[in-house]
């Protein structure tokens, strides 16, 4: 018997063991029925026997094998099986999961029916099940891979529109009480630097969220002395902590492309973090120097030094390592361990390098090289 002729006779014995398998699958959603834990496996394995029926030349085997045969625009049943299951709650490796049993669960049923041939048609009508099996797997990872993109792109959408609004509302309060005389300017001041606050965590997060998603920070370089910027956020954040020291050295010409706004972003971040964990005592330098082809700062600080086990995971997201769980000379909230993650993201969508050094004797020093202009992209 051909496989598409079993699939077809043989459905309810290999839906009934699709039951058996999903109904066993971890996930964080609602309780499945009997109808929602088989929802469309009929109609996947109906499009494959279809699919196995149809002659196939060994130029279209290639194509499909890549991905390059064409489709209908309708959806298919794999993708409309990864819609239900990701309203349902189950990730992506509980859905690999079923396709898996699935898979097994034809082949072991086909073989124990004595049904199948084991010669070079048997073996192709394997061959080609897979394919399908493989195409629908496809399908259904590439469903949540968009349902997951939408998903934060609305979030994004919350962060960006319904928080930001009524916080730039009780910014613009507090400047006005200051202006009408109600309050005096150091009594607005914890307000504006909460405001500051909540302000950057939520770019944080949104800046998380995009890097996450799409895989690389988006960026848009423009000519520019980045220099200039730099300089500016130096002298605002001195503003915003007068009491503490900040120094600047500076040499050579720091014209190029650049996305000012997000290196902007990348130094007040820096500067936040040595202002947070170095020594009030000593001074923070912001030191620039550049190539012919580069260009090159650093932020550096006195304090104790990040330990060396927490050097190599610095940079990872939500990883705020063991002196920033220990309190060590740390003297603001803590915040979402996003920081110096952006800051890596930010350099990497410029084409440059961040690294750290840090020890008791010279103290912590945060480094960024890059390049003037963006690199060509390969062929």
């Amino acid at each position: 018997m051909r496989l598409a002729e079993f699939l077809r006779t043989h459905a309810d014995d290999i839906l009934r063991a699709w039951d058996e398998f999903a109904s066993t699958v971890p996930h964080e959603g609602r309780p499945l029925d009997h109808a929602a834990l088989r929802d469309h496996a009929a109609e996947i394995l109906r499009v494959i026997a279809l699919d196995l029926d149809q002659p196939q030349t060994a130029t279209q085997q290639y194509r499909k094998s890549r991905g390059e045969e064409g489709r209908e625009t309708s959806d298919t049943p794999a993708e409309t099986h990864a819609d239900v299951r990701v309203a349902h709650g189950f990730s992506v490796d509980a859905m690999m999961r079923e396709y898996r049993a699935l898979r097994a669960s034809v082949v072991r049923l086909w073989t124990e029916s004595g049904l199948i041939e084991f010669d070079g048609n048997g073996m192709e009508q394997l061959t080609r099940f897979n394919e399908a099996i493989d195409q629908a797997i496809t399908e259904s990872i590439t469903r949540c891979s968009e349902l997951m993109k939408q998903t934060s792109n609305i979030f994004i959408g919350i962060l960006g529109h319904d928080i930001r609004n009524p916080l730039s509302t009780i910014a613009m309060s507090a400047e006005y009480l200051v202006r009408s005389g109600k309050i005096d300017e150091k009594a607005a001041a914890p307000i504006k630097n909460s405001v500051a606050r909540i302000g950057g965590l939520i770019e944080q997060v949104v800046d998380f969220t995009r890097a996450q998603v799409q895989g690389v920070m988006p960026v848009q370089r423009k000519p520019g002395d980045l220099a200039d910027q730099l300089v500016k956020v130096l002298e605002e954040t001195q503003v915003r902590h007068p009491e503490r020291k900040l120094l600047l050295e500076r040499s050579g010409s720091f014209e190029g492309d650049w996305d000012e706004g997000r290196m902007g972003q990348l130094l007040s971040n820096l500067l936040g973090n040595a202002i947070s964990y170095g020594a009030r005592s000593a001074p923070i330098t912001l030191k620039m120097w550049a190539g012919k082809d580069d260009v090159s700062f650093s932020v550096h600080n006195r304090g104790t030094p990040i330990p060396p086990g927490d050097l190599a995971r610095v940079f990872e997201p939500l990883a705020r390592g063991s002196l920033a769980d220990a309190g060590a000379e740390r003297r603001e909230p803590s915040g979402l361990g996003l920081g110096l993650y952006i800051c890596r993201e930010i350099v990497k969508a410029h084409d440059g390098d961040l690294t750290v050094a840090s020890t008791q004797q010279d103290g912590t020093t945060f480094t960024v090289c890059m390049p003037r202009l963006a690199k060509t992209a390969p062929p």
